[in-house]
């Protein structure tokens, strides 16, 4: 009798997990779409900070070559030759310090 009864608890709770893990969640598609969307959002933002890197390095040539700081991103060939983003950045031409916003 006990097994009985075990078989049907065990029998009754897969069941149960079954139907849950095919209840309300995103079909496979939607999920896979979803993934895509998000790795595109990783790759472009360690596409802006590698892209920082290079924009903090242009800067530094800058100022070496001139003397003062570029008065904007744009006036660096790196960020019109490269097409690099420069709203993607927060810059300071004062210190010639740049983040990411």
């Amino acid at each position: 009798m006990f097994r009985k009864h075990l078989a049907l608890v065990t029998v009754a709770g897969i069941f149960a997990l079954v139907v849950v893990g095919c209840g309300e969640s995103q079909n496979p598609i939607q999920q896979y779409g979803e993934e895509v969307i998000q790795a595109y959002g990783r790759t472009k933002r360690v596409k802006a900070r590698a892209d920082m890197q290079a924009v903090k390095t242009a800067i530094q040539q800058y100022y070496i070559e001139t003397g003062h700081f570029p008065a904007s991103l744009t006036d660096l060939s790196l960020v019109q030759n490269q097409g690099i983003d420069p709203n993607l950045y927060a810059y300071d031409p004062a210190t010639g310090s740049i983040h990411l916003r």
